[in-house]
């Protein structure tokens, strides 16, 4: 999240590399909310300044997402960065909290549904953000962030579903869903599952990654068969940068 409010953050099982020619392989979708553009820039980073140096590579990822971005959060880098679960918060430009997440339940299965590059680009949706007054719906989202939070430490019970669920609305809320992907995810809930947006998202066609869940997974993957989606699995808290050549 921007503007002073917290962001829940998990690196997931799928890699950009960048070799010593600066050629790239990555097998992170482009352009649809998984921090592809992040991946990158850490990426080079590393390869400059050495992936021992996290605080380094981090801080030079951050200054080329802005390039890119505008007044990105500097979540995506940070993720890419030091990999795990994190709880990220920038208070002000400068200044950040960063928080290493150490789960004591593992996160349920997600399967990760691609609707598409959507016609905004990041910068353009984090300005109709900024120009819009949300700062209540972000503050019912951290609410919903720290029940997560607490259901990875271990310390609260969470209906997965609704919560999920509840998150979707509030960025609906905000404006960043289209009503094509409203309306896929209005049937994953109408098969008893739920879903959500991750990323910037997209508001005139396509909304980028949503993140899809069902209690009984076997309902979902009926629901996705039935319907022609293309979806795939992916594993949270896996590692942040690192050198191939060490591996």
């Amino acid at each position: 999240m921007v503007y002073g409010y917290p962001a829940l953050v998990a690196a997931i099982n799928k890699r950009l590399y960048v070799n010593e020619k600066f050629e790239v392989e990555s097998e992170i979708p482009i352009g649809c909310g998984m921090g592809s553009s992040a991946a990158y820039a850490v990426a080079v980073a590393a390869m400059r300044v050495g992936v021992s140096n996290r605080l380094v590579i981090n801080e030079v990822a951050y200054e080329e997402e802005k390039k890119q971005h505008g007044n990105p959060s500097g979540v995506d880098n940070t993720i890419c960065t030091y990999g795990g679960y994190l709880w990220y918060r920038k208070e002000v430009e400068g200044f950040k909290i960063v928080s290493e997440i150490k789960p004591e339940r593992d996160f349920p299965h997600l399967l990760i549904h691609n609707t598409g590059k959507p016609d905004e680009s990041t910068r353009e949706m984090v300005e109709v953000v900024r120009k819009r007054k949300v700062n209540k719906i972000l503050a019912k989202i951290e609410v919903v962030t720290r029940q997560l939070l607490e259901y990875l430490m271990g310390t609260r019970k969470i209906d997965l579903m609704a919560v999920i669920r509840e998150n979707e609305k509030y960025l609906e809320e905000i404006g960043v869903v289209s009503e094509k992907t409203k309306t896929l995810i209005r049937e994953i809930e109408k098969a008893g599952g739920a879903a959500k947006i991750s990323g910037a998202g997209g508001r005139r066609g396509n909304s980028g990654i949503i993140l899809m869940y069902h209690s009984d997974m076997n309902k979902l993957k009926d629901f996705v068969r039935k319907n022609g989606l293309d979806v795939f699995r992916v594993k949270l808290g896996e590692e942040g940068v690192r050198d191939e050549r060490e591996s």
